[in-house]
């Protein structure tokens, strides 16, 4: 019976290593599987953990199979850590390539003073937990619109401790443009985050299943809502930052890059006196898709649905729904974070959108996470998140303080 037990967890171990190292495993239709292999990459300490107790089990039971299939585990968890020593400073160097030199001297001190201060994999423990839950206000399902009579409403997450206004950061959820919602997964405890370092963060809906432009119009018009009512929030509307994951990093993306263009427009507040600015300073997006020209797309797929057509069918529909088509000098700094391994949305679609931008003089940081899958920055808690995290918080601080001292 020992040596079972022992097996069980060596070879529990060894399964969440191979797993963790496997080629990624789509989401669609492997929703769970998929989901199982992020949590095998992005927290190797269960698997660690497994393997530990299998091969002292194993020892103890004098299997010898136990031991090494415990052995092979640890062997396989252990390797992201210790890569990420060397990921860390690619990161760094990724920040001072596009801030340039002495970037970091541009926040002031005191901003700079409430970061973790190594660029290392910090968890979050009971005491920032604590924080917060307990510092952080949030406002939940506040409607913005409602396009074609479907409402659409929207998360405030706020600092408790707010004095005058604060910068505004509005997030676009993921899903495919078909599934998803505001808050969605462990997300909510990124915006929480984002609320406890001074931000007012605003998760918002957009329509499901629309044809395109649809969503974005439904972005456009929560960033104009924000904009109109951000005073009432203790936000300041000339401090608006938008970040994306997936689907909607490509909206967010699509949103700042056409922003008063009266191609896309908004679909609210269109009459006002004077128009409403809907340019943002700032955009930051994970695992993006920075042409939809590039998708997989087939008959019956979400993009083809979305689009109304197959690229062949409406070649400039696709165009125009590429983020690479917008990009010209002027536009606001760009953070694109892309996992090398993410077979979803690879990883040439960053690579092509941080070109294109350097190409026409725009600010660009591109952090690259060599064992990142789609959706690398789920787990604030998990391997990968606090490293993203980090960097994050700097370049919004950047964006923003950085401003302040200019003036």
């Amino acid at each position: 019976m020992r040596a079972l037990i022992a097996l069980l967890w060596s070879g529990l171990s060894a399964g969440l290593g191979l797993l963790g190292i496997w080629p990624s495993i789509p989401a669609v239709p492997r929703r769970r599987l998929a989901l199982a292999q992020m949590v095998a990459t992005e927290v190797p300490a269960i698997g660690l953990l497994a393997g530990v107790i299998g091969v002292w089990q194993g020892l103890r039971a004098r299997s010898g199979r136990a031991v090494l299939a415990g052995a092979a585990g640890i062997a396989l968890g252990i390797r992201p850590w210790l890569r990420r020593a060397a990921v860390n400073r690619a990161m760094a160097d990724a920040m001072r390539e596009g801030l340039g030199l002495g970037w970091q001297a541009h926040i002031p001190p005191a901003v700079h003073h409430t970061f973790p201060q190594h660029h290392r994999t910090d968890r979050i423990g009971p005491r920032q937990a604590w924080r917060l839950a307990t510092h952080v206000r949030v406002t939940h399902d506040v409607l913005f619109a409602a396009p074609d009579g479907h409402p659409l409403r929207l998360d405030i997450y706020q600092p408790r401790e707010a004095d005058g206004t604060r910068p505004a950061v509005i997030v676009v959820h993921g899903g495919a443009w078909f599934q998803g919602d505001k808050g969605d997964t462990a997300f909510g405890l990124h915006n929480r985050w984002l609320a406890a370092q001074g931000y007012v963060v605003f998760d918002i809906q957009y329509r499901l299943g629309a044809r395109w432009p649809a969503p974005l119009a439904d972005v456009k018009c929560a960033i104009r809502w924000v904009k109109v009512n951000a005073a009432r929030h203790g936000a300041d509307p000339a401090q608006v930052a938008i970040m994306g994951r997936a689907a909607g990093a490509h909206l967010a993306l699509m949103a700042a890059y056409t922003a008063n263009d009266p191609a896309f427009g908004a679909g609210c507040f269109a009459d006002t006196d004077p128009p409403i600015d809907e340019s943002v300073q700032a955009v930051i997006v994970s695992h993006a898709p920075g042409d939809l020209r590039l998708w997989m797309a087939e008959q019956g797929s979400a993009i083809e649905q979305l689009m109304g057509g197959l690229p062949d069918d409406v070649p400039d529909v696709y165009e125009a729904a590429a983020p690479v088509t917008h990009i010209r000098p002027g536009l606001p700094p760009t953070l694109i974070i892309h996992g090398q391994r993410d077979r979803t949305v690879p990883p040439i679609h960053a690579e092509l959108l941080a070109n294109h931008l350097r190409a026409a003089g725009v600010t660009t940081v591109a952090l690259r996470i060599p064992w990142g899958r789609h959706g690398v920055d789920s787990l604030l808690g998990g391997l990968t998140g606090p490293m993203i995290q980090y960097d994050i918080d700097r370049f919004l601080a950047w964006v923003f303080h950085r401003q302040e001292q200019a003036e």
